[in-house]
């Protein structure tokens, strides 16, 4: 009779995926300046106002200050290789990339489940500048190389001369940043879903921590 070792070591546990982050610099300058300015002029009129209006400052402040921290400091995308995790102003919804069925980039960049419900991804805005500013410089590019031997144009960009399969490094520097992002949130969904661990059903949170506080500051000011 075979008896199991209780000397035997156990199998060594896998290490969990890292995150990849995904955040706008531009929102997060933005709230910075937000809750500067509002920070200031609510204080000042704590400090400085009479009668009743501290109380109106600091129910502005209470409806205010969640607001500006959910459009701006509160939106990422954070992804590894088994689950997408989108933290939007007011829900965070968890995505494993197996309940994903496609990411779409347009005017708004998105993420939809095998029922087709559609997650927006407001970490990751698109920049109608950006996207202009590329065309155009793609559109230059062409002309300027419309010779012999040069590289040559197909839907997705420029590509080298006998190398469809490869894109220009130049081409590339000039896609917008949310198309190379939205492209490394694709790769890893199509890596991720077939795998185990990227099993299972999408989940919803509400950001209670940002809904209690506005809803009590619009209360607040209800009542003052």
């Amino acid at each position: 009779m075979s008896t199991s070792d209780p000397q035997s070591p156990l199998p060594a546990a896998q290490p969990a995926s890292t995150d990849r982050v995904f955040r706008s610099p531009v929102g997060i300058a933005t709230g910075v300046v937000l809750l500067a300015v509002v920070l200031g002029l609510c204080l000042s009129a704590v400090v400085s106002a009479e009668g009743g209006m501290p109380w109106k400052a600091l129910a502005w402040m209470l409806l205010l200050i969640p607001l500006v921290i959910a459009f701006t400091l509160r939106p990422a995308v954070f992804a590894n290789d088994h689950r997408l995790r989108i933290r939007n102003p007011f829900r965070t919804i968890t995505l494993p990339w197996g309940a994903v069925s496609g990411l779409r980039a347009g005017h708004s960049n998105e993420v939809f489940d095998q029922i087709g419900t559609k997650y927006q991804l407001w970490a990751i805005p698109v920049s109608a500048r950006g996207l202009k500013r590329a065309s155009r410089e793609r559109v230059r590019m062409v002309e300027s190389s419309m010779n012999p031997g040069g590289p040559v144009l197909d839907r997705r960009g420029l590509f080298d001369a006998g190398r469809p399969d490869r894109p220009n490094a130049e081409a590339e520097r000039l896609r917008p940043r949310s198309d190379r992002t939205m492209e490394s949130l694709r790769a890893l969904q199509e890596a991720g879903a077939m795998a185990k661990e990227g099993q299972g059903q999408p989940k919803v949170r509400w950001a209670y921590e940002i809904l209690g506080p506005a809803a009590a500051g619009l209360v607040l000011i209800a009542v003052v």
